[in-house]
């Protein structure tokens, strides 16, 4: 059975983009998983660190974007074109990262012109289902959603399709109000579509051993249900800097064992949670 993952923070700069581009290798490379990333983003980061530029060039060029998605939804239900479109043809949209044999990372990328999508039209709270139909489930383990920080229609339909979510958070003095706009989205979510989105769990990145992130922390962990904060924890490291930079996953960095072993960990927990 697919799984679904909508990764969200109501703030930005928390580590999103890596923590989303490493699962997804990891799953594909190392646990021989099918995967699919799509990116939710306007501002493309995750679509930036698993592309060649020239081949994401030539993509945008004779392929399509998840802002096409959408485009091709709304002639569904807008009111000038009634009829209905011909059903998406994933190969159309799909950027391929990684593929061996069985196991892939395949990503539907983003790109700026989403934002005018937005602002253009009205964004329907399933529009997401027109490319997520059971012919794409079943081509892939896992599917992940890589989201905005911010709640828009986009957020919605994430979270409609995936009806689960992991929450990557730093321990710092923004964690608490962090987890407050969170659960206040979750629970208008359910008020608004009677969607019960499950938390997978929160995971602490950019994480340092010091005694003010682990204060907050403690802090953190106390609103949320027992269990939801993965043991795990993703470090600050300027290796995923410098591995974002060149495009590389960071097991084939020159990171320290510790960290590539911390990644370890946190795979195996999230299957566990997942």
């Amino acid at each position: 059975m697919t799984k679904l993952v909508s990764v969200i923070n109501m703030k930005g700069g928390v580590g999103k983009t890596t923590l989303v581009f490493n699962l997804g290798m990891y799953l594909a490379e190392k646990k021989d998983k099918r995967v699919l990333l799509i990116d939710l983003d306007p501002q493309a980061n995750t679509t930036i660190v698993a592309t060649d530029p020239e081949k994401y060039k030539e993509h945008c060029r004779t392929k399509k974007t998840i802002a096409d998605v959408f485009i091709h939804a709304y002639k569904r239900y807008g009111p000038v074109d009634t009829t209905t479109p011909k059903p998406i043809n994933l190969s159309d949209y799909v950027y391929n990262s990684f593929r061996d044999k069985r196991a892939c990372l395949d990503l539907i990328p983003s790109e700026l012109m989403l934002s005018s999508v937005l602002k253009g039209m009205s964004m329907g709270p399933h529009d997401l289902d027109i490319l997520l139909t059971p012919d794409t489930l079943n081509k892939y383990d896992f599917i992940i959603l890589d989201c905005a920080p911010t709640n828009s229609a986009l957020t919605t339909v994430a979270l409609n399709a995936s009806r689960a979510v992991l929450i990557p958070m730093i321990a710092d003095s923004f964690g608490s109000h962090g987890t407050t706009l969170m659960k206040q989205v979750l629970d208008e979510h359910k008020h608004d579509f009677g969607v019960e989105v499950r938390t997978i769990g929160v995971v602490f990145t950019m994480w340092e051993n010091q005694a003010d992130p682990l204060r907050n922390s403690n802090e953190i962990i106390k609103l949320w249900p027992n269990g939801s904060v993965f043991r795990s924890k993703i470090r600050r490291d300027n290796w995923y800097r410098v591995s974002n930079g060149k495009r590389q996953n960071i097991w084939d960095s020159q990171a320290h064992a510790a960290t590539k072993n911390e990644f370890d960990a946190f795979v195996d927990e999230f299957l566990q949670k997942a």
